[in-house]
């Protein structure tokens, strides 16, 4: 399996051909749209891009889809806010994230603005793991 320092090596030309930003610039901490400069335009191409790279796929609000999953029977949203249930699962299914921006008052429409890179290399890895171990079944 590839391991995070891999990933991320081969992950920074990407970063670097969509967001247009310097190699030594990315960093796992460094939030996509905050201090790369994203825009969710470039968070789609940066998506195809992995996984024309990595041959994984990765699927539309796959955060939100892996914390809903985790709580069935729960309640992911009210009234446009992301619930404490969701928030916590948030947490657990993505520690790279800011945990101190995963508060009460956060929206579904928020997330997208705190992914990092170190969010993406972890997201990768699992997807990786994930598709070795069916291979290594198969």
């Amino acid at each position: 399996m590839k391991s995070e320092s891999e990933i991320l090596q081969q992950l920074k030309p990407l970063l670097v051909e969509v967001l247009g930003v310097r190699p030594d610039a990315i960093h796992p901490h460094c939030e996509l749209v905050g201090d790369l400069g994203a825009e969710s335009i470039d968070l789609l191409d940066l998506t195809f891009r992995i996984e024309e790279a990595f041959k994984v796929r990765i699927e539309a609000n796959e955060l939100e889809r892996q914390a809903i999953q985790q709580m069935p029977g729960g309640v992911y949203e009210r009234d446009g806010y992301l619930t404490d249930e969701a928030l916590a699962e948030i947490r657990r299914a993505a520690p790279e994230l800011d945990q101190g921006k995963l508060v009460a008052g956060l929206r579904k429409a928020d997330i997208p603005a705190l992914l990092t890179v170190g969010f993406f290399v972890s997201l990768i890895q699992r997807k990786l793991s994930v598709s070795e171990e069916g291979a290594t079944h198969a």
